[in-house]
C-alpha cells in the first residue's frame, strides 16, 4: 500500500505517519509526506529514519502538480488545515488522479453538498472519498452508526466531548479552530429542522469519566449535525447536536480574548496599518515556547442516542475515553489513527461503498473499532430502558 499524506509536516500528520510505520507495517510499502514547508517535512522524515518514508515539497494550490503527486498512490490522506475551497480541490484532484481520498476535517453544510456533486464520478471510477474521518467528526460518526444499528427508530442524537490535562496547560494554542468554536453560531438539528443558535449556547452539564468529571458543555459548529441528520432521516431522527466541554480555565481565557475584540475578523486600523485582530492573535500564540515536561492528557467522546427497540423506548450511550498514549498528545491520539485505519480498510477492500460520503454512510464501525482498540481507544456502550 502506497499512501500520500498531505500536510505532512503537521501535528496530526505526525500521528498518522507513526501509525502507518509502526502498526501492521508489512502492508505499507511507501508513505509520501508532502507539505509546503520543505524544511519541516524533511525534518519529520529524518526523525522517523524509515526507508519507506519519503518527503515531498508541494504547494497544494498548484493543482496540476498536486494531481501528478497523487498518481500512483493507493490512498491520499488530507491532513491539511486550510480553507474548505482547498479541501474541495484536493477531493477533485484525487478523482482526476484515480485514487481514494480521506479527509480529516469538516466541511460546512453547503460545502458538503459541493463535495457530494462529485460522488457519482467517484462511484463510476470505483473510488471512495471519505469526508471527516478524524476524531470528531470521524469516530463520533461511527459511534452514532453503531448505536443507530441497535435501534429500530432513533429520534435524538447528542454528541459531546471534553478534555483534561494534568500538570500542563489545556490551551490548544496551535489549533485556531478551537477558538473559533467560541464565536461561531452553530447549526443544530432541532424538531426536524436546521436551526442556527447563538455561540456558547445550549449548555448541558455532562458527567464525563474521571479524571475529566462534570463539565458545562455548549453547542459548537460540527459537521456531524447535518451528516447524521441526513443519513438517519429514515430512522426518524429529529434532534442532533454537538457540544464541547472545555476546561473552565480555558473558557475564561478565550472569552477574555473575545471580550477584548481579539477574535474579530474585521479590519482594525492601528496607526496607518489595517490589521485583522484574529490574525495578530494567532500569530502571537504560535510564537509561544512549547511547554516543558511530559504532557499527560485525557479526552472523552460521548454519544447518546434515544429511540425505540421492539417498540420500547431505549437510550444508548457510547463512550470513548482516551488516556495518555506513547509519543502522542491526546489530540493526536484520538485523531491520527482514524485515517490510517481507514486507509488500510480501503486497501483491503473492507470499505465497499463508492462515492463521496461521511464515515457513517460507508464505514463499518465494528472492524474499525477493533482496530481502534489495538491502539488503546476502546468504545463502551451501555443502555437504559424507560419505565414509561
Amino acid at each position: 500500500m502506497r499512501v500520500l499524506v498531505l500536510g505532512g509536516a503537521g501535528r496530526m500528520a505526525y500521528a498518522i505517519i507513526k501509525d502507518l510505520l509502526e502498526i501492521d507495517t508489512d502492508e505499507v510499502s511507501k508513505v509520501i509526506i508532502a507539505d509546503i514547508n520543505c524544511e519541516k517535512v524533511k525534518n519529520v522524515a529524518d526523525e522517523f529514519q524509515n526507508e519507506k518514508l519519503i518527503p515531498a515539497c508541494i504547494d497544494i494550490a498548484e493543482y496540476a502538480k498536486l494531481v501528478n503527486l497523487m498518481k500512483g498512490s493507493d490512498v491520499v490522506i488530507d491532513s491539511t488545515y486550510v480553507s474548505s475551497t482547498t479541501s474541495l480541490s484536493i477531493i477533485k484532484a484525487a478523482l482526476e488522479a484515480r485514487v481514494h481520498v480521506i479527509n480529516l476535517g469538516q466541511l460546512d453544510k453547503e460545502e458538503e453538498k459541493q463535495a457530494a456533486t462529485m460522488s457519482d464520478a467517484f462511484t463510476k471510477a470505483g473510488l471512495s472519498g471519505v469526508l471527516g474521518l478524524g476524531s470528531s467528526p470521524g469516530i463520533s460518526n461511527l459511534m452514532v452508526r453503531e448505536l443507530a444499528d441497535r435501534l429500530d427508530t432513533m429520534s435524538t442524537v447528542e454528541i459531546s466531548f471534553a478534555y483534561e490535562s494534568i500538570g500542563t496547560s489545556t490551551l490548544p494554542i496551535k489549533e485556531p479552530f478551537a477558538f473559533e468554536e467560541f464565536v461561531e453560531s452553530p447549526l443544530i438539528f432541532q424538531d426536524a429542522k436546521f436551526v442556527t443558535v447563538p455561540p456558547q449556547s445550549g449548555i448541558q452539564y455532562i458527567e464525563f469519566p474521571a479524571p475529566i468529571g462534570m463539565r458545562p458543555a455548549f453547542c459548537i459548529p460540527h459537521s456531524e449535525v447535518w451528516t447524521v441528520a441526513e443519513t438517519f432521516e429514515e430512522k426518524g431522527v429529529k434532534n442532533v447536536s454537538v457540544r464541547a466541554g472545555f476546561t473552565p480555565d480555558f473558557v475564561k481565557k478565550v472569552n477574555f480574548l473575545v471580550d477584548c475584540g481579539l477574535m474579530s475578523h474585521k479590519p482594525l486600523k492601528v496607526g496607518d496599518i489595517d490589521v485583522i485582530p484574529s490574525d495578530v492573535l494567532f500569530s502571537c500564540l504560535v510564537q509561544l515556547p512549547p511547554e516543558q515536561g511530559e504532557v499527560v492528557d485525557y479526552g472523552c467522546t460521548r454519544v447518546v442516542a434515544v429511540g425505540t427497540k421492539n417498540k420500547e423506548k431505549v437510550e444508548y450511550t457510547a463512550l470513548m475515553l482516551n488516556r495518555p498514549y506513547k509519543g502522542l498528545t491526546n489530540a493526536q491520539h484520538r485523531t491520527g489513527h482514524s485515517p490510517s485505519i481507514a486507509a488500510r480498510m480501503l486497501y483491503r477492500g473492507e470499505i465497499k461503498t463508492k462515492g463521496v460520503f461521511p464515515p457513517e454512510r460507508g464505514v463499518d464501525p465494528k472492524p474499525f473499532f477493533r482496530e481502534l482498540a489495538k491502539r488503546e481507544l476502546e468504545i463502551a456502550v451501555t443502555s437504559s430502558a424507560f419505565v414509561c
